[in-house]
Formats: structure tokens, sequence, C-alpha cells
């Protein structure tokens, strides 16, 4: 299968992402309610362990491209891809939790920031954090056969800056069900690559994922034997992340919470 191929998916295997995509909204769920202070990283993970080997699912990113881990829990300052460790959360942490399931090798992705403590503990993240929401749920309305993924890319960036704050442009949603990352690459800001040519077909599965900042627009590696990317100018981040499927008529949200937490 060609790599830069965009997989249009078959009734049964969308059937089988789907059902991939509940573990993992579920999945989800429980570890945002064990993401209080004082747990640390280490144990959120363990918490993720139990529950794959409960329901018999594997953890999607656990050693795709040798990543040691069922969840990405990424804090603060720390933009994407953070390992578990011994870290303890405690009030006012930005905690980012994302994670991929795969269901008899069908693949879903989503993720979620969560304000340790609450609005109060960090009133600044929590915008943050609930701007991205905003933005992604205005720019879905925008998915549906025909519309270009420019009119996604530009909904989205709009909204994040109209509230002052700043889009990571490098990163980007894709495409996914038969791998981690599939074609397309699906921008958070107007780009000419791929968003203003590519429409959304029925069919597409597609990893929807705004990755916002306070001010940084790009991140950086602060040792180079770390797989942690962090903000450039060391300021907060948020990122949201739901499993869409491309339908006849409009759009399903196959993974991801889609209540603010």
């Amino acid at each position: 299968m060609d790599e830069n191929e965009i997989i249009i998916k078959s009734s049964k295997q969308i059937a089988n992402i789907r059902k991939s995509g509940k573990y993992l909204t579920q999945l989800l769920k429980e570890i945002r309610d064990a993401a209080k202070p004082g747990i640390k990283l280490i144990e959120l993970e363990f918490i993720a362990e139990d529950f794959v080997r409960k329901n018999n699912v594997k953890g999607a990113f656990k050693w795709y491209n040798g990543f040691p881990a069922i969840l990405c829990l990424s804090v603060n300052e720390c933009l994407v891809h953070g390992i578990p460790d011994q870290y303890t959360l405690k009030e006012g942490d930005v905690l980012k939790i994302d994670a991929g399931i795969n269901y008899l090798w069908w693949i879903s992705d989503a993720a979620i920031t969560v304000i340790i403590g609450g609005e109060k503990a960090n009133p600044l993240g929590y915008k943050l954090a609930k701007v991205t929401k905003e933005g992604l749920d205005g720019a879905i309305q925008k998915v549906w056969p025909g519309k270009k993924m420019y009119d996604y890319s530009h909904e989205v960036y709009t909204h994040v800056l109209s509230q002052w704050f700043t889009i990571i442009e490098k990163l980007t949603g894709h495409g996914v069900g038969v791998r981690v990352h599939e074609r397309p690459y699906i921008h958070n800001h107007p780009h000419h690559q791929d968003t203003k040519t590519t429409t959304f077909t029925p069919g597409m599965i597609l990893a929807f994922e705004p990755i916002t900042a306070i001010q940084s627009k790009d991140f950086e590696l602060r040792r180079w034997n770390d797989r942690n990317l962090y903000t450039k100018k060391w300021d907060l981040w948020a990122h949201r992340e739901y499993t869409v499927l491309i339908t006849e008529n409009w759009y399903e949200i196959l993974a991801g919470l889609t209540e603010f937490n």
C-alpha cells in the first residue's frame, strides 16, 4: 500500500475503527478522571495498561517508532510526545493526554487537555484549552463531502487567532485507521499543501487536532536524546483531537471527548 495514498475505508473497516474509537473514548475518560493533584504520570500509564489488558486491545502508540508507552502525557510547555515518568501533577498544571487504540489492527487517535485543579488553578491555561476545543468544534462544521480541507484549516486558525492565541504550524492532523499516521496531512492554518486541493470524501477517517500555544508558533527539542517537544517561547500549549469519519452527508466523531472537561 502506497504511504502517500489517501485510504478510503470500507464499511467493515469503518465498523472496526468505530469500535476502536469507543474503547479510546472510554480510556480518555478514565485517565481524565484520574488526573488529580498528587498523582504521578507513570501512575496514569499504569491505569492505561490495566485498561488495554482488561479490554483485550492494544495501545496504538506503544512501540510506534519506538515510543515506549500507551499514553503521551505532556505537561505545561512540553508540547507533544511526553513520556510518562515520575513527575507528580500539581494544581495549575496543563496536562495533554494523547492516546490511540488498536482494535484488531484498526486504529483510532484522540487527545484532550486537562487543567489540574480546574479553571481557578490556571485561568489562562483553562482559556487556552477551551479556545482550542471551540476552534476544533467550529472548524469541523466545515467538514462534509466536497468541501476543501482549506475551509477547515482557515476556520480553526481564524478562531484561535481571534482569541489572541497561536497555532503550532508545523504540527498537523492526519488520516488514521490502517496506520497511526496516514495521508492526508491536515494543517491547522491556511497552507498550500493538500488543503487547497484536497476535498473531503465519504469513507475518509481523519484525526483533526489543533495544537495551540499562548505565543509560540514553533517547537524545539531541548535534549538530543529526548522525544519530548517543547514550545519555543517556553509558554503553555493545548491540544484537542477527534477521530472523525466523513459520511455521505456530513461527519461522525468516532473517538474523543466532546464535552469540555
